[in-house]
């Protein structure tokens, strides 16, 4: 059983949603909290309270990924606080959704700033004081953008492959004190209006192929792991999908050359 007492773990937008299943998580494991939200203070007080339930001390604070010297500040109010940081999960994220003719400079600054500007610069002000301790761990949410194009959404996907790159590189660049790794979910649908069904099915079929199903409950046992096992994995790119990415890989591979040569 995992067990993080004496720690404590940064979760971006970890208030709600599946950030909230996140911060739950490594609560009960015994980490205290840190939380960051954005417009969102109804969320932030109930899960503030429910940490705090857990017997865990509980950080929150409205200021957006995307301000720089905000989360800066936060992340020295952390070491006032607590005096140390040992895990930071990169959750916080947006999804601009828009044909690539429409795509605005808002677009695509919206999702630069959220998923991969911000998160540098908090990695690098994360990393600081962790090493004041002598490491720690961070975990980059990146989801099966990873994996598939999203013609509707390149700012998003191009941002979160950022991401992924920035973990990978900051894996070396921090060795051997912090472990960064990547964390490829696909899609759960808990708490999403219409879903419900899809969410209860314990195996989906995908053209033929049955696999198993997932939820954030399960996403959240994997960043869990990651935020107290073994030093040696690092660099990581973790899928959790039930293997649903292979099954659209080999959709794609195996259609005839008239079906992809040929424009629709």
């Amino acid at each position: 059983m995992t067990d993080l007492t004496g720690k404590v773990a940064l979760i971006t937008g970890g208030d709600r949603r599946a950030g909230k299943v996140f911060t739950l998580a490594l609560a009960k494991a015994g980490a205290d909290i840190a939380v960051n939200y954005w417009k969102s203070e109804a969320d932030a007080v109930e899960t503030k309270k429910e940490v705090e339930a857990l017997g865990r001390k509980c950080l929150m604070r409205e200021v957006s990924i995307a301000d720089i010297e905000g989360m800066k500040n936060f992340v020295d109010e952390i070491d006032k606080t607590f005096g140390r940081l040992d895990i930071l999960v990169h959750n916080a994220s947006n999804f601009n959704h828009a044909p690539f003719q429409e795509v605005t400079e808002e677009h695509w600054d919206g999702s630069m700033d959220i998923i991969l500007k911000g998160p540098f610069f908090l990695s690098q002000a994360a990393s600081k004081l962790m090493m004041k301790n002598g490491g720690g761990r961070m975990i980059a949410l990146i989801g099966n953008s990873s994996y598939e194009i999203w013609p509707d959404r390149i700012p998003h996907t191009i941002a979160k492959c950022g991401m992924l790159r920035l973990m990978e590189n900051l894996a070396v660049t921090l060795s051997p004190h912090i472990q960064c790794n990547c964390v490829c979910p696909g899609p759960f649908f808990k708490g999403r209006p219409g879903y419900e069904k899809r969410y209860d099915e314990k195996f989906v079929n995908m053209s033929g192929h049955i696999v198993r199903n997932g939820d954030v409950d399960s996403v959240a046992e994997l960043v869990l792991f990651l935020a107290s096992c073994t030093e040696y994995i690092n660099g990581a790119v973790i899928p959790i999908d039930g293997g649903k990415r292979l099954i659209h890989w080999s959709m794609a591979v195996n259609q005839p050359d008239s079906e992809v040569d040929q424009p629709k």
